[in-house]
């Protein structure tokens, strides 16, 4: 959290001079960044294979149904381990191709988890504005909103509407996201902290420019680059809370596939079916480290001094 809150003198830099840099600066700066960051390749290439396989996977015309069932074939270990080509990652306690449910389960934590943090970064960048700049009595409500918000476990709440409305895939997105948008509120008011007694900030109150006007025009695109970092920060927890989630039977249900819901499934086999525990959860855990790889590069890419090296290192610079 503490490199997120340091990309906004960045940005207070950057809206100084009344004018964003170019974007074709930026871009260049963020290859040449990317191109000495071996955490950031490794990071976008997880997240890339993540998200096409989330994407195309399900239309691979070699891929199983991933809620077939065939008793025969069930719990038929991977290839290397006794197993055939034609269950390459094995079957499950009831014949169903691991590979298939793991991409299938792919499409869920990628539609649930960035749902979520689309929905917690508008609401909590919203309300982090409002806080900041407006002041008085309503940031004392929001932070008090927020404080109260951080002291509710997710996963009571979880049980709550679960209780109420019944599993669903939609009630985990509202619980993913009831559960982060005060951390956007937080680092959105910090920095419009320091940047609304900037001279632009100043320059535009003084020519008339409304409260909306000030904080969506001029305030709002200097948060951009550090609410990203803090998005893909998000983005990992949203997942690791996905699949929590649906181990504890608040998501997807059967026959759909999720991997906390195999990893919930597949426990009661790990002496005679440990596949289907492992692939679920290496899963889990080289997206999350892809992720993270990613938030870390951006965080360092967000650095001031980074910024400044990279922009002497520049041709012209």
């Amino acid at each position: 959290m503490t490199a997120v809150q340091d990309a906004g003198p960045g940005a207070d830099a950057g809206g100084a001079e009344g004018a964003p840099p170019e974007g074709t600066s930026v871009m260049a700066d963020l290859r040449s960044h990317l191109r000495k960051s071996k955490a950031g390749i490794a990071g976008i290439i997880i997240c890339s294979l993540f998200a096409l396989v989330a994407v195309v996977g399900p239309w691979l015309p070699f891929l199983p149904d991933p809620s077939k069932q065939s008793l025969p074939d069930k719990l038929t270990p991977p290839v290397g381990w006794g197993g055939t080509w034609s269950h390459p990652l094995g079957t499950d306690q009831l014949g169903r191709d691991i590979l298939a449910r793991l991409i299938d389960g792919a499409r869920i934590s990628l539609l649930v988890s960035v749902a979520a943090v689309i929905i917690a970064a508008v609401l909590g960048t919203a309300l982090g504005l409002i806080a900041g700049y407006i002041g008085g009595r309503i940031d004392t409500l929001i932070i008090s909103a927020a404080d109260v918000q951080m002291a509710f476990p997710g996963v009571l709440a979880g049980l709550i509407l679960v209780a109420a409305f019944g599993p669903s895939v939609w009630l985990v997105i509202i619980v993913i996201s009831i559960s982060s948008w005060m951390v956007f509120t937080r680092v959105g008011r910090g920095l419009v902290f320091t940047l609304k007694t900037t001279l632009f900030v100043e320059a535009s109150e003084l020519s008339g420019a409304s409260s909306r006007r000030v904080m969506w025009r001029h305030l709002l695109p200097n948060l951009v680059s550090s609410l990203i970092t803090l998005s893909v920060l998000e983005l990992a927890a949203a997942i690791l809370s996905e699949s929590a989630f649906a181990f504890l039977g608040f998501g997807v249900q059967p026959p759909r596939s999720s991997w906390g819901l195999m990893i919930q499934q597949g426990r009661n086999y790990i002496t005679d079916g440990w596949w289907i525990v492992t692939f679920a959860g290496l899963a889990i855990s080289v997206v999350v480290l892809g992720v993270n790889l990613l938030s870390l590069w951006l965080q360092s890419f967000n650095d001031v001094a980074e910024r400044e090296q990279i922009i002497l290192e520049r041709p012209g610079g």
